[in-house]
């Protein structure tokens, strides 16, 4: 590659100033593991059940995956489409579909939401949609959410709270899992405090490599939030916490759910349950899908005129 020997050392610079500041290691896995147990910590191991166990939980009830894909033409807004679609679906093949279209283009209203909020909730509100026609036709006794809960209270609240009635009312537990934590809620503790000094302190890279696998934890004091309580988790061989969020009415069911994510995990994975990824692969609206799309059904002049851009025709 043709690059410049002073890129590649700032590039070696950067790496051991990352090191110095972020490494994990040993001992110091331990120190936080320590800081959890004297912090009222709550660390559970889960179990994997045997299929006549997870038959016996579920009492003849189906477990169902929600999940939503977005994608967008090449361009710059407004002149672009965004394509979503979203699905929920059981373990026996019942499935509930959405999709929609949004074109800024044909948008007038100039007070409206951006695009990226516009997005959130367009994608958010399909997802939840599909996820209450399948409670409401199936007997589901686990509906598993792709995402936090708690973002689809911000990004589509009306559709929440039907699907979270919905929830109570059938008694079908409503559980979100992230695959991305993103909170920084271990150093509001005492016990944590001297990691305010890092300029990131996420939770995510506070508990890196910290967990057992299979273990879940839970922190009355920081995970529990407009509702919803939260719980850390490391399922799989990643070094890396996943979570899971439930309703505060639903918890008496938070050991089971977390027997039933860490059965539907691969043990060598990434720890996220594998019916999630399955509904993923179905849902997702490649790069690829959405050029073909716009080549079959968008006239090429139209398509030319506002949605192609210019370095398109580059010769490399």
């Amino acid at each position: 590659m043709d690059i410049k020997q002073e890129l590649v050392e700032k590039l070696q610079r950067t790496n051991q100033v990352l090191q110095d500041k972020y490494r994990t290691t040993k001992t110091k896995k331990e120190v936080i593991r320590e800081k959890l147990l004297q912090s009222s910590t709550v660390i559970r191991q889960n179990v994997r059940l045997s299929p006549q166990n997870l038959e016996k939980f579920l009492n003849g009830r189906k477990l169902a995956g929600t999940d939503g894909s977005v994608n967008q033409t090449k361009g710059e807004p407004p002149r672009v489409l965004y394509l979503f679609q979203a699905l929920a679906k059981t373990t026996d093949g019942v499935e509930s579909w959405e999709t929609d279209l949004y074109v800024p283009l044909l948008e007038n209203d100039e007070e409206s939401e951006p695009p990226t909020k516009w997005r959130a909730h367009l994608l958010a509100k399909l997802e939840l949609l599909c996820a209450i026609q399948l409670i409401e036709q199936e007997d589901v006794r686990l509906m598993i959410m792709d995402g936090a809960l708690y973002h689809y209270r911000i990004d589509a609240p009306e559709e929440w709270e039907r699907l979270r009635s919905l929830a109570l009312q059938k008694d079908a537990w409503l559980v979100g899992v992230s695959e991305e934590i993103t909170t920084e809620n271990l150093v509001k503790l005492p016990l944590f405090n001297e990691y305010n000094e890092l300029p990131s302190s996420y939770d995510r890279d506070m508990l890196f490599g910290v967990l057992e696998r299979n273990e879940m934890v839970y922190i009355e004091d920081i995970q529990h939030k407009a509702g919803l309580k939260s719980v850390w988790m490391r399922l799989g061989s990643s070094p890396s916490i996943t979570g899971f969020d439930m309703l505060e009415e639903q918890t008496e069911a938070m050991e089971a759910i977390g027997d039933i994510l860490c059965t539907l995990t691969p043990k060598e994975g990434r720890g996220i349950p594998l019916w999630l990824d399955y509904i993923d692969s179905e849902i997702r609206l490649t790069d690829k899908l959405v050029e073909g799309l716009m080549d079959q059904y968008i006239d090429p002049e139209i398509k030319r005129q506002f949605f192609t851009k210019m370095r398109e025709d580059r010769p490399y």
